[in-house]
């Protein structure tokens, strides 16, 4: 039944009621009648309550409490009451059930929206990481063809400025020298026109590779326009280290190059340059190195010019010696001379230092001074070295047959030979081929060579020890050796620098410096060696101070081995002092 249906005839009911209660009580006073209308009005009052506004109320709360409490709205409405309430229930419900259906769709549809866009997210990233593959690429393609040369390869003129920048600031800060060489093939004009753009740059590979394969690894090669390169030297010891290189650079060009059916050879001019002799900028070596290059091509080409005139003429001195001095080797122009080492104590001769000397046919005695840093820029210190070795091996044996077992042989062996790593397999070679006792040979190394790299060194030692062979210090009291060091090292001897042995007697701190080797030396169980003794007043001090062995022009000069066999008859068992 319908709400106003049934408000019709509840209220009509409880008029008719009340009408006829007032009818019956029409003769009743009148509180009576009062009383009975309060009482109408309140049931007709809790009527209209009960029948229609506590559903509304109930409707309104139901629908704001599954509204708020359920924003997807998955709830329904329950008022049960058969009227027009229940209808607008039953609508309400009917509502929230689409609405319902609808988010689920739309929940659906955004989840399928959600996952497609995570779809193309990751597509768009996939796209996004091959592009900025390809980019890095580009750059990189783009970076290299900046900066080297599209026939070669190589570096070109740009990246070699910046490079050169670079190398000076770093040889300005630590006071080195450097060399830039341009280097300018040689007729390359008639080669091109010969055989053609395509062969041409043929050969300019060809050299490119030819360059490469002599320089150092910290050197830069680069291309320059047209056929001309430009070479930095970083770190050279001296500015005459750069002709050795020339002439290597000159020495590839002469080889034989094959170019489709052509055999051909070029020649090259270098010019070079020097920092800081030349110019402390960029420009300034790169124009005088132009300026060296065209004295070499006034001069005929297949030659270098360093831009300064005297260092060109040092250089020069440079190759020349440096070629002399792998014939002499071949030519028997090297000679050992001995210079003879006295025990203090008894005066006699205990062993002799190896002294090598060079009697070149032209420029006479060339010491060693000279030609020993000579050898070492030049690769033939081993070569030199193994032969001395072998040298004093030879005469061991021979003055052993002689009847002279206890006299030893001490050669002094340079940085580089004895960084080498050759040394040791040298070492062991020569004494297995002559077969004598390696105790009765000393190898010097100077303190300075040993302190440059204390772990490998020590390791060095160490294994010559094993060999047999006895180790001194060179030049001790120079390179600072730290006492802990010291008597971890396998070492028999140390000479006291001969610098020290000068003063005396006239300087107290050289007196003091050399008395406290002596006493150090002794305390580690090592014996002492004093070089350089050149008066009669040094050799009392020395005596006084319990040094072991003297040697030095008082006592006797380097001579020949067969001066030393003499003196060795003569002096073997006098008494020195």
């Amino acid at each position: 039944m319908k709400i106003r249906s049934k408000t019709f005839i509840i209220t009509g009911l409880i008029s008719a009621i009340f009408i006829s209660c007032t009818y019956f009580l029409a003769y009743q006073n009148t509180l009576t009648i009062i009383s009975l209308t309060i009482i109408f009005f309140f049931t007709l009052f809790f009527s209209v309550l009960t029948l229609l506004i506590k559903p509304i109320e109930k409707l309104n709360q139901d629908m704001a409490r599954e509204i708020s409490a359920n924003p997807l709205i998955k709830q329904t409405v329950n008022v049960r009451h058969l009227n027009e309430i229940s209808s607008i229930t039953n609508k309400f419900n009917r509502i929230m059930e689409s609405i319902e259906a609808i988010n689920d769709m739309n929940e659906k549809r955004i989840n399928e929206i959600t996952q497609e866009f995570h779809d193309k997210n990751r597509y768009l990233e996939q796209e996004i990481s091959v592009q900025l593959r390809a980019n890095k690429m580009i750059d990189k393609k783009f970076t290299q063809f900046e900066h080297h040369d599209n026939v070669t390869s190589l570096p070109n003129g740009i990246f070699f400025n910046e490079i050169l920048n670079k190398a000076i600031s770093y040889a300005k800060r630590r006071n080195q020298f450097l060399a830039v060489l341009i280097i300018n093939l040689d007729a390359f004009k008639v080669v091109n026109e010969t055989l053609g753009q395509e062969n041409s740059n043929l050969v300019l590979k060809e050299m490119g590779k030819r360059f490469t394969n002599i320089l150092r690894k910290e050197d830069v090669l680069a291309k320059l326009e047209g056929d001309e390169f430009i070479v930095l030297l970083s770190d050279i010891s001296k500015p005459k280290f750069a002709s050795m290189v020339a002439e290597k650079l000159l020495n590839v060009c002469l080889q034989l190059l094959m170019v489709d059916t052509h055999e051909f050879k070029l020649t090259a001019s270098i010019g070079i340059s020097i920092y800081p002799h030349d110019g402390n900028s960029l420009e300034e070596l790169i124009k005088n190195a132009d300026r060296a290059l065209f004295k070499a091509k006034q001069a005929g080409g297949n030659n270098y010019q360093f831009y300064a005139e005297e260092i060109h003429v040092e250089a020069l001195e440079y190759i020349q010696l440096e070629s002399a001095l792998r014939k002499a080797i071949h030519n028997n122009e090297l000679v050992i001379y001995y210079q003879p080492k006295f025990r203090i104590k008894t005066g006699s001769i205990m062993g002799v230092e190896s002294l090598m000397r060079w009697e070149h046919p032209v420029l006479g005695i060339v010491s060693p001074v000279k030609f020993i840093p000579l050898a070492e820029d030049s690769g033939l210190i081993m070569q030199i070295g193994e032969w001395a070795l072998r040298e004093a091996c030879q005469r061991i044996k021979y003055w052993q047959n002689e009847g002279y077992e206890h006299v030893s042989i001490a050669l002094k062996i340079s940085p580089k030979q004895f960084h080498h790593p050759e040394i040791i397999k040298t070492i062991e070679k020569v004494f297995t081929h002559y077969n004598i006792n390696p105790k009765y040979i000393e190898l010097e190394i100077a303190e300075q060579t040993i302190m440059e790299n204390i772990d490998l060194s020590s390791n060095i030692l160490e294994k010559i020890k094993a060999i047999g062979v006895q180790i001194s210090i060179d030049h001790f009291g120079k390179g600072y050796t730290s006492i802990n060091y010291l008597k971890k090292f396998p070492i028999s001897t140390i000479k006291i620098d001969r610098d020290y042995i000068k003063g005396i007697p006239n300087h107290p701190n050289d007196l003091a410096i050399t008395s406290a080797i002596i006493a150090l030396a002794h305390n580690l169980g090592l014996e002492v060696v004093a070089e350089g003794v050149e008066t009669a007043e040094q050799i009392q001090f020395l005596s006084r101070h319990e040094c072991d062995i003297v040697q030095g022009y008082f006592l006797g000069h380097p001579v020949s081995a067969q001066k030393i066999a003499n003196q060795l008859k003569k002096i073997q068992e006098s008494v020195l002092v």
